[in-house]
């Protein structure tokens, strides 16, 4: 499978209620993972990721994201570029917060090895403000 193929797979099987999502992160990412969000503490490690999601369902329900792929290729070195729309909604369809993205991903043996986003948080951002504990979501901690 192509490294194209690896992230269009990946970021299709995160579109699943956010409870759902943590049994398809182990499944694509290398046990040594690491996620970047711009502006906010990365993850490092299959675990913290995965914590990380968890606490987002927790902050906004179990949710489930689309990402809509609008441009994705693959350099040279292996590495995939993606633009994306990113959508957050209820499972009822209510749309909770659209991100625009760019997604930088580096494959290893079929699996993400590492994901990055970069992105104006100003969507999120408004979102997490009417939060009750929006420390926890930056902080992963309760």
């Amino acid at each position: 499978m192509s490294n194209v193929a690896v992230v269009r797979a990946f970021l299709e099987g995160m579109q699943s209620p956010i409870s759902q999502v943590p049994d398809h992160l182990r499944r694509s990412m290398t046990a040594d993972a690491e996620w970047g969000n711009s502006g906010f503490p990365p993850c490092v490690g299959i675990d913290d990721i995965i914590s990380k999601h968890e606490m987002s369902g927790e902050v906004f329900g179990d949710y489930v994201l689309t990402a809509e792929i609008l441009h994705i290729a693959e350099g040279a070195d292996g590495v995939v570029f993606t633009e994306r729309m990113d959508v957050g909604r209820t499972q009822a369809g209510e749309e909770i917060l659209t991100v625009p993205v760019t997604g930088v991903f580096e494959v290893r043996d079929g699996k993400v090895a590492r994901w990055t986003d970069y992105f104006d948080p100003r969507g999120l951002l408004e979102n997490l403000a009417k939060l009750p504990d929006v420390e926890a979501y930056f902080t992963g901690k309760k």
